[in-house]
């Protein structure tokens, strides 16, 4: 994880992933999202600008960080999603249960 940033109330913690984040596995990223909300954070920020791709892991990873988010009222934004990361995350509907803003 290249950047992270907390600002108070609701406690809400940026991250920004980059393609080495996904190399070799996602245990690592997992620990680190599971780390912020576990600080407390209630609204992860996933800056996905420098990556093209979405994985199955990589939203299962989001998933469950979501569900514990959710919990405390707050949520995963995905932020600077491109067109082809946008359309899977439409036809898999999870752009109802993310929350997607576009680049």
């Amino acid at each position: 994880m290249s950047d992270t940033r907390h600002s108070p109330l609701p406690q809400k913690a940026i991250v920004t992933l980059t393609e080495d984040d996904l190399d070799g596995g996602l245990s690592s990223l997992r620990w680190r999202l599971h780390g912020l909300v576990m600080d407390g954070a209630c609204l992860v920020v996933i800056d996905v600008s420098e990556i093209d791709q979405i994985s199955s892991t990589l939203l299962a990873a989001l998933l469950d960080t979501h569900r514990v988010c959710r919990r405390r009222g707050g949520g995963i934004v995905i932020r600077h999603a491109g067109r082809k990361m946008t359309d899977v995350l439409r036809r898999t509907g999870l752009d109802r249960v993310f929350e997607v803003e576009a680049a």
